[in-house]
């Protein structure tokens, strides 16, 4: 198992349908111990991996208040001792058309997408530098980094500042080993964001979609599980010599760009 003794620590992690929940399985899946740090059902996403036979605890967290990232991070290390992987992955769509845009909503977006990445970066590569881990950090962007798109004005430069200030951390963190990457997903897969108002009430948790296997490979919707590989090696020693690279995860749409 590739992360077997390595703690990662996803935020975003309790989103039912999203990407989160999806890599702290996979995480698991793979041997990690998981700390599922935010969202509605973090608690039962939580249960879930611990039902599938791993470890895993599930911490409140705004990305957006550094008190709470602390606090994150600490009961993290408190738990686990260690946090070798950060995967940025909290997020906000924040539909919203130039002329409707308030400062406010703008400022949101771009709390989340943006700043609760510096925040948590900034609280985990302490951690990792403090203890000498080679650690990895991934930040979840988009293919909207790179394209514009009328309703989603604010979505779109969050993610094009997502890719910089990817690359700025791993200038940053060179030094110590700590590589830094983002992924880019496309394709439509139903995530955390786009595929909210379909989430129970109750925050049970429904089927995750299941990977393509007999569709056409590329001529097709994404899955979350499309995704999530490309998370995973970025995550893993294969990925040592990466750093400051965004992989678009789109089935090919970025060649008509």
């Amino acid at each position: 198992m590739r992360f077997e003794n390595r703690v990662a620590f996803v935020t975003g992690g309790g989103g039912p349908l999203g990407i989160g929940r999806a890599a702290c399985l996979a995480f698991a899946r793979e041997g990690a111990a998981v700390v599922v740090a935010g969202g509605r059902s973090a608690d039962a996403v939580a249960d879930e991996v611990r039902a599938e036979g791993g470890k895993a605890i599930a911490v409140p967290l705004d990305v957006t208040v550094s008190e709470q990232v602390q606090a994150a991070v600490d009961t993290a290390v408190d738990a686990f001792k260690r946090i070798d992987i950060l995967f940025n992955n909290a997020g906000i769509l924040g539909p919203q058309k130039l002329f409707e845009l308030t400062p406010e909503q703008f400022d949101r977006v771009m709390a989340v997408n943006v700043k609760g990445g510096l925040l948590c970066a900034q609280a985990v590569a302490k951690v990792m530098v403090e203890q000498e881990i080679r650690g990895r950090i991934i930040n979840n962007s988009s293919i909207y980094a790179e394209e514009s798109h009328i309703g989603v004005l604010s979505y779109c430069v969050s993610k094009a500042a997502l890719n910089r200030l990817t690359r700025s951390l791993a200038l940053e963190l060179r030094p110590y080993g700590i590589t830094v990457n983002a992924v880019a997903p496309g394709g439509g897969a139903p995530t955390g964001m786009n595929a909210s108002q379909n989430i129970p009430e109750d925050n049970s948790l429904p089927d995750l979609p299941a990977a393509a296997v007999d569709a056409p490979p590329l001529e097709r919707g994404a899955t979350v599980w499309d995704y999530i590989g490309a998370v995973l090696f970025l995550a893993s020693d294969e990925a040592a010599y990466i750093s400051g690279d965004i992989l678009t995860i789109d089935g090919g749409a970025v060649s008509r760009r």
